[in-house]
């Protein structure tokens, strides 16, 4: 069975309300944010790989509940590669956690069915935003397919028991400030989970401009978190 190439492995990273998983990181990605921390898998090429019987091994010994897809963008690859990784963690007894920007919503549809969890980041409500940070051009509207996306995923909750999902915004000055909050908690429900994620610098950020973009203080953060809560009663920060 074909499987993508596997870039990264973190043996424990957060993946939703008290999920704690093994995540792996496939390379490619549509977007080029600037505060992207993976910047590196955007266009992996030459990066070293993570042997997958490492990753293997170390979930069947600690008998591992879920595994986490990430990236790069893990619908960027071709998609019977995604569902042969897919099947092969659930061969394991494994659910599937899958972390996505939702730009490729036809793939991100047929992939649903091989998932139990789902972290979509929507990155602002305005496509200029996303025409900014994608550096391609679009053949549709990319913040309508990030909408489409988020609509499967209100679907797939109401008709599967096994699946649940939570929306990520990043909290990045530039592209998110009190406006952008409302015009995103606007599409939302307000029992869905949304998750406001503090930007912070990192080491190997994809933009140079990022490291002079001074993330959100205490403050700041606490009154976009009141105006999110406006729109849904499952607010959480992350990452402050």
């Amino acid at each position: 069975m074909d499987i993508p190439p596997i870039y990264g492995f973190n043996e424990c990273s957060e993946m939703g309300n008290d999920i704690f998983a093994p995540s792996v990181f496939v390379g490619g990605c549509n977007l080029r944010c600037p505060y992207c921390m993976n910047s590196k898998l955007i266009q992996p090429k030459d990066a070293p790989q993570v042997d997958v019987n490492t990753i293997i091994d170390y979930i069947l010994k600690n008998n591992r509940e879920w595994v986490v897809i990430s990236g790069g963008e893990p619908t960027c690859m071709r998609l019977q590669l995604l569902v042969n990784l897919c099947n092969m963690f659930k061969g394991f007894g494994c659910k599937v956690g899958l972390s996505t920007n939702g730009t490729n919503a036809d793939d991100f549809n047929a992939i649903l069915p091989y998932v139990n969890y789902v972290a979509l980041d929507i990155k602002s409500n305005k496509n200029n935003v996303y025409y900014d940070i994608a550096q391609i051009d679009w053949s549709s509207s990319p913040f309508i397919d990030v909408i489409r996306s988020q609509s499967m995923l209100r679907d797939t909750k109401r008709d599967r028991d096994d699946f649940d999902y939570e929306i990520r915004t990043t909290l990045y000055p530039k592209y998110i400030d009190k406006k952008a909050i409302k015009g995103i908690g606007s599409i939302l429900r307000s029992d869905e989970k949304w998750v406001l994620q503090q930007f912070r610098h990192a080491k190997g950020m994809y933009a140079k401009e990022a490291y002079d973009v001074e993330p959100y203080s205490e403050d700041k953060l606490k009154e976009l978190l009141k105006i999110a809560q406006k729109f849904s009663s499952e607010v959480q920060l992350r990452y402050v």
